[in-house]
């Protein structure tokens, strides 16, 4: 409803403002309505009555006005990406849908709930239409058991813009995490940035003295359950030369075994591994569930969590041997009944 404006040039017209909710292809008047206290007449006295504008001269014959005061709204968060659990270097395609086609420039973000540090998204494709796109590399140490955005203002302009056709601003507000139309009540994308690495290396054979033919069973322990492929191996230092011990089992756990059996020549007063470098796939894998490849690196040998520190394992393969044979008993004559003490001498104990 539109009040009516006397001009100098005895013209009137109204004012028109768009306000929000107001929307048509092609604006018209509808109607004229004069009170008996208010009129409108020509210069020659002619009143103009209340009641609809004829046909060929209304404001829509004249002008192609389209009024677009509907203002977009997100209507959904969805992912193209099939629902799974991702690892680092993973990419996911997820969507924002709006009401109407939006227009886009800049560089929106997307800000995911992804633990101790959120990964910020930004925009990639969709401008003119009504979806937009955000691709998210999965970054190490990122995790989600359901991966979902922060909060309800989660999408940021970050200096850029989304607007329908008419210009209007896009409201960008977000259902809450985990409610009707959110990214984590449509899609179920498990996020797994977190890299396994080694916790302790041990044994559960018992401390003691091991010979040539003894098995010791070693154990390494991963800060989650790693899956294995192949035959990774473990060096030892065993003096001379160092043994290299192959994978016996544990694939699916948080726990590897590694069986060595003690061979001739090796010794070690405190069996430990040779380097922080002694575990190695060879050839094999050693990954999480999500795929992420096992860092491998051991506590320093004799350090805290290592081998040498857990346990207390000797390695001895020396064989003892006759050294000397003599007699403390002084050289001379000796009769029946003497005694004479001789001594064998070994190479050891």
């Amino acid at each position: 409803y539109l009040d009516s404006v006397s001009r100098t040039d005895g013209s009137t017209w109204g004012d028109y403002v768009v306000i929000a909710g107001h929307t048509t292809t092609d604006l018209n008047v509808d109607s004229v309505d004069l009170s008996s206290s208010i009129y409108l007449e020509d210069l020659a006295g002619n009143k103009l009555t209340s009641g609809s504008i004829p046909s060929g001269v209304n404001l829509a014959d004249n002008k192609a006005l389209v009024i677009d005061g509907v203002v977009p709204t997100v209507s959904s968060v969805t992912a193209t990406t099939s629902d799974g659990t991702f690892k680092i270097g993973d990419e996911i395609a997820i969507t924002v849908t709006f009401t109407e086609a939006v227009t886009v420039s800049g560089t929106p973000q997307l800000t995911l709930e992804t633990g101790s540090s959120d990964a910020v998204v930004n925009y990639a494709s969709g401008s003119l239409g009504t979806t937009l796109t955000f691709t998210y590399t999965v970054a190490a140490g990122n995790a989600s058991s359901d991966l979902d955005y922060a909060s309800t203002i989660a999408l940021a302009l970050n200096s850029g813009t989304i607007n329908d056709a008419a210009g209007n601003a896009a409201t960008l507000t977000l259902a809450s995490p985990a409610a009707s139309n959110s990214l984590g009540a449509n899609k179920a994308l498990v996020v797994d940035g977190v890299v396994p690495t080694v916790s302790a290396v041990t044994a559960t054979t018992a401390d003691g003295n091991y010979k040539a033919g003894d098995v010791v069973a070693i154990t390494v322990t991963f800060s989650e359950a790693v899956t294995v492929t192949g035959t990774p191996q473990l060096t030892l230092e065993t003096g001379s030369s160092d043994a290299v011990v192959d994978y016996t089992s544990g694939s699916g756990d948080t726990t590897l075994t590694f069986n060595y059996t003690v061979a001739s020549g090796h010794t070690n007063s405190d069996l430990d591994y040779a380097s922080t470098g002694a575990l190695a796939l060879n050839s094999g894998t050693i990954n999480d569930a999500a795929g992420n490849n096992a860092i491998l690196t051991l506590a320093s040998p004799s350090a805290t969590n290592s081998l040498g520190a857990n346990k207390a394992l000797i390695i001895d393969t020396t064989v003892p041997t006759v050294s000397a044979v003599t007699a403390t008993t002084t050289d001379g004559s000796y009769k029946a009944a003497d005694v004479i003490a001789i001594t064998v001498t070994f190479s050891e104990a």
